[in-house]
């Protein structure tokens, strides 16, 4: 035995605990200190964190340690296990170096779509798409593209927050969402990190941080969305993620997150559509059509069980339960599920459409059951085609919540606007036939035919509808290609895709709001949340029968009314002058706008702000008007300006000069469109309905 060597090593051991001692109580006194100045930080800035943390006790029992090196460490007691090792600086540095030499951008690829003449939004996102190349897109590594702001990152894990310094001295991000589940590991940080001198940093460059604190996994989809939308959904175009330590909550995390990422990315509308949104509205309104109440008495209809009936290929499962029970229970057809209902010798009450193309009355003029339909009452929505009308005894709409006219009504009017709205009709119409059942006040609700979901290409419709000929052999092969798997309301698994997955997670927002809504699925396809999966032939139906058109009757005249038109002057509210300064403010800066990466990011972002701006005031409508198309031309923008990122500067401000004149042609077209809005309703023949024929 070395004794010279273990006396040695004695003697740097304890010379290294004695330093560790000293640094340890250095650390003591400045957590404190650093603790005061982040929370007068998050007063300023996020005074919510502020105040849920102002008198926090955590869960979990931690104590702060530090080794020689004096950097901030934290061990839990009770497991005995720190968050880092030696150096949690050299750990943080290291990560980030991985993070940017590994990563991918994950850039939406905005495929030219077909379109109908005289529709100005597709037209020119169409030509800006046709600007790149996919594969420019493909595998693009973030360390290939820090030459610009990247638009998005996505943070799982916060920790004591040390790898955000480093992970911004490498790169600058637009808009950073980090997620931290644990409240006790947060709570540490605000001691240990410094979160006020990133607030500062993040303010001089105009870069833009979101903390998802404790998350409640339930409601992850819709704070990521008000989150993004409260920015500039355009910014989902490309984004990289990354997970700074590994647990349980942080796993359940990322899973949730990444799978419901395209959620961000669905239903931003645009503006064509929104133009038939405010003429068909509008002409809705001068009919006297009713619109639905916000204070109506929901007794009448809560003991009356409903089915809604989709046109899924389930629907020919729980046809014979439908037909046995028609006279006990009020039948809300969906959309093309009249078609089935039809051949099926079953007279729905009421019909729901939402589709506010002229689609939704042609289909209704190739069904050809005049008489059959003038039996049915007809829910829908504002921006409905208001030919829909003709073939029904009665009518009455709800608005819809995210539409340019409840904007130009409810922003006008305050407490005096009395009117309420359905808030998840889309993306199909049998979101539109739940929602209004809850609106209804239905308790007992029924889904048929709500399939949701694919198990073959040829079974994507019920074959007694019109999307099947006489034989019951499918019109067409549903393409597969761009499905994913999701949970099976049976078991098992279907195929969806995004627009299913939207549908999926908007039932769920419906049960979930209307948590006395007894919901039984009989669907064979996927699982929605909140109700009860159940086969037709295992339901229980102990109701009697009702005299249906009298309940109908008793709901339409209690719950629905007119607007009263002398409290607008529409005409005036649409105040065309400051819509035209808007769009030439915008047509301005983009001439204007230095032809750079950062320089165009930093204007988005400023336009993006003057749209919120405008929400907030008696042109809320101008918002709806453009938002959807702003968020779509920019992004695509963005992914062009990805796409170029390492061609040489001369082609890059080619092609972003003509992406520019795009634009700029779009803004021009839209303020002539705008002039005569009222005038505009849909009348195009869509030819995709020659299937029905």
């Amino acid at each position: 035995m070395d004794l010279k060597k273990t006396i040695t090593n004695i003697e740097s051991e304890l010379s290294r605990l004695e330093q560790q001692k000293v640094q340890e109580s250095a650390m003591l006194e400045v957590l404190p200190a650093r603790y005061e100045v982040n929370m007068r930080a998050f007063s300023e800035r996020m005074p919510d964190v502020f105040s849920f943390f102002e008198k926090y006790k955590p869960a979990s029992p931690f104590q702060f340690f530090c080794n020689e090196n004096g950097i901030p460490n934290i061990l839990w007691l009770d497991e005995k296990v720190s968050i880092y090792g030696q150096n949690p600086f050299l750990e943080a540095q290291e990560q980030i170096d991985d993070v940017i030499e590994n990563s991918i951008l994950q850039s939406v690829d905005f495929a030219p779509q077909w379109y109908i003449d005289g529709q100005i939004h597709i037209k020119y996102n169409n030509e800006i798409s046709k600007l790149k190349q996919k594969s420019d897109l493909d595998g693009l590594h973030l360390k290939d593209a820090l030459t610009m702001d990247i638009p998005l990152s996505i943070m799982y894990g916060i920790g004591l927050g040390y790898q955000l310094g480093y992970l911004y001295e490498r790169c600058k991000i637009r808009n950073l969402f980090a997620f931290e589940p644990d409240l006790d590991v947060f709570y540490a940080s605000l001691f240990c990190f410094d979160w006020h001198a990133l607030f500062e940093y993040m303010e001089r460059e105009s870069l833009s941080l979101h903390l998802f604190i404790g998350v409640d996994e339930q409601l992850l989809a819709a704070d990521m969305m008000e989150a993004l939308h409260r920015k500039g959904a355009f910014w989902s175009a490309s984004y990289f993620s990354f997970c700074h330590y590994r647990s349980p909550k942080i796993d359940n995390l990322i899973y949730k997150v990444e799978t419901e990422f395209y959620l961000l990315r669905t239903g931003w509308g645009f503006f064509d559509d929104n133009v038939y949104a405010l003429a068909h509205s509008h002409t809705h309104l001068q009919d006297g059509t009713p619109f639905l109440k916000c204070n109506r008495d929901l007794r009448l209809s809560a003991d009356i069980p409903v089915f809604v009936v989709g046109n899924g290929p389930s629907l020919d499962q729980t046809i014979e339960f439908i037909a046995e029970h028609q006279n006990k229970a009020i039948i809300i057809a969906c959309g093309t599920a009249v078609s089935a209902l039809y051949k099926a010798g079953i007279t729905p009450d009421i019909y729901v459409a939402v589709e506010r193309t002229k689609s939704s009355a042609d289909f209704l003029h190739i069904l050809n059951a005049g008489d059959f339909l003038k039996d049915c009452a007809f829910l829908s929505v504002d921006v409905i085609h208001p030919e829909c009308k003709t073939f029904f005894r009665r009518t009455g709409l709800a608005f819809k919540p995210n539409e340019p006219m409840y904007k130009l009504l409810s922003s006008r009017l305050g407490g005096r606007f009395d009117f309420d709205t359905i808030e998840y009709s889309n993306p199909f119409v049998g979101n539109t036939g739940l929602n209004y059942a809850a609106l209804l006040g239905f308790k007992d609700v029924y889904l048929f035919g709500i399939d949701n979901g694919y198990k073959s290409a040829d079974k994507h419709h019920s074959t007694l509808s019109l999307y099947y000929n006489e034989k019951q052999e499918a019109k067409y092969h549903q393409d597969l290609n761009d499905t994913f798997p999701a949970a099976g309301n049976f078991g098992g698994e279907v195929l969806i895709n995004h627009l299913f997955g939207l549908s999926i997670h908007n039932m769920a927002c419906v049960l979930k709001d209307y948590p006395d809504v007894h919901c039984v699925n009989s669907s064979d396809g996927a699982y929605i949340e909140g109700a009860v999966a159940k086969r037709a032939q295992a339901i229980s139906f102990k109701f009697d029968i009702i005299n249906k058109s009298q309940v109908v009757d008793e709901l339409l005249d209690n719950y629905f009314q007119p607007f009263d038109l002398s409290l607008v002057d529409f005409k005036l509210a649409l105040n065309i002058p400051l819509f035209n300064q808007v769009l030439n403010k915008f047509r301005e800066d983009w001439r204007d706008v230095a032809r750079d990466y950062n320089d165009v990011q930093v204007m988005m972002q400023r336009h993006h702000d003057y749209l919120l701006y405008l929400l907030s005031s008696y042109e809320a409508h101008f918002y709806r008007m453009l938002i959807g198309s702003v968020n779509y031309f920019y992004a695509n923008i963005i992914t062009l300006m990805i796409a170029l990122v390492n061609k040489d500067d001369g082609y890059f401000e080619q092609q972003l000069e003509s992406a520019i004149t795009l634009l700029d042609q779009f803004f021009a077209d839209a303020e002539k469109i705008y002039a005569d809005v009222f005038e505009r309703h849909d009348t195009t023949y869509f030819v995709g309905l020659d299937v029905f024929k």
